[in-house]
């Protein structure tokens, strides 16, 4: 007598959050099955995360060194990564530093650098805070640092707006920043497009200081790879407006988390400096 039995095979592998169901429908229960699975899932990765009022939290450590001529900035920060962005306590680079803003061409040092970075860079940052979120095509942030033998602290906040409607690029983005210390500001107001490898962009960075400097730069960066950009640069600086500067830079991003970024500013001029940054995160 023919029966029809149908058999759920429900395939569970280590990897978490990663399954399989396979019906198999047999017409003779008598037919024996012999049924063996070897799958390999090499794109899932192992990651802790906890679960905290229903929200997933994946924790993180971040290390990060910064050379700019004779002088180095070392960063060390904690946090977690959550559904709406992410929260670093430590030493954290400030968020006109990383986060939501363009690094601009890739590896090339910056001429005028976000407060908290020109603070790292003479040893007097102190201990900060960083929160970035992302809300569809909004993402902003803010950080504050401490400064060391001060009574002064920076606060940071940057935002950026990715137009994701525009057919003629892949991608077309506007974005501001500014930091300020209590006794100087500096603002960076910019806009990039990418499409295929290229991307492109347009930046302007004032300070308070010296009686309201400004820059002016376009930047080129070409992803040679998936893992590796190439960056130049072209600046104007109102300090002297008759001189352009330019820059070369090359930018390297593995699997691991590491990153190694490093260029030149001022290629051409009589003052050229070197930049380099390595960074790594667990």
């Amino acid at each position: 007598m023919r029966h029809p039995l149908a058999v759920a095979i429900l395939i569970c592998l280590s990897t978490p959050g990663f399954a399989e169901s396979v019906d198999v429908t047999i017409e003779d229960p008598a037919i024996r099955l012999d049924f063996k699975a070897n799958a390999s899932v090499p794109d899932a990765t192992l990651k802790t995360n906890y679960r905290f009022g229903g929200a997933i939290i994946e924790p993180h450590l971040r290390l990060g060194i910064s050379t700019y001529d004779d002088r180095r900035a070392a960063y060390a920060s904690a946090g977690f990564d959550l559904p709406f962005g992410e929260v670093d306590v430590g030493r954290p680079r400030s968020i006109l530093d990383a986060g939501p803003l363009p690094t601009g061409a890739p590896g090339v040092p910056q001429t005028l650098r976000p407060l908290a970075a020109e603070a790292a860079l003479n040893e007097t940052l102190g201990a900060g805070l960083r929160i970035a979120a992302t809300q569809g095509p909004v993402s902003f942030g803010t950080s504050f640092h401490s400064i060391e033998q001060s009574s002064l602290s920076i606060l940071g906040v940057a935002g950026r707006y990715d137009l994701r409607q525009i057919t003629a690029v892949d991608n077309a983005a506007v974005y501001g920043g500014a930091e300020s210390d209590g006794d100087e500001q500096r603002f960076r107001l910019g806009t990039e497009m990418t499409r295929g490898i290229a991307t492109a962009g347009v930046d302007l960075f004032r300070t308070s200081e010296d009686e309201g400097r400004t820059l002016s730069q376009v930047y080129l960066g070409l992803a040679v790879t998936p893992s590796v950009s190439l960056g130049i640069s072209g600046l104007r600086d109102t300090l002297d407006a008759t001189v352009t500067r330019f820059g070369l830079g090359a930018s390297v991003a593995t699997e691991g988390g590491a990153f190694f970024q490093g260029g030149v500013d001022g290629v051409t001029s009589e003052d050229p400096a070197f930049g380099l940054s390595v960074g790594f995160e667990f």
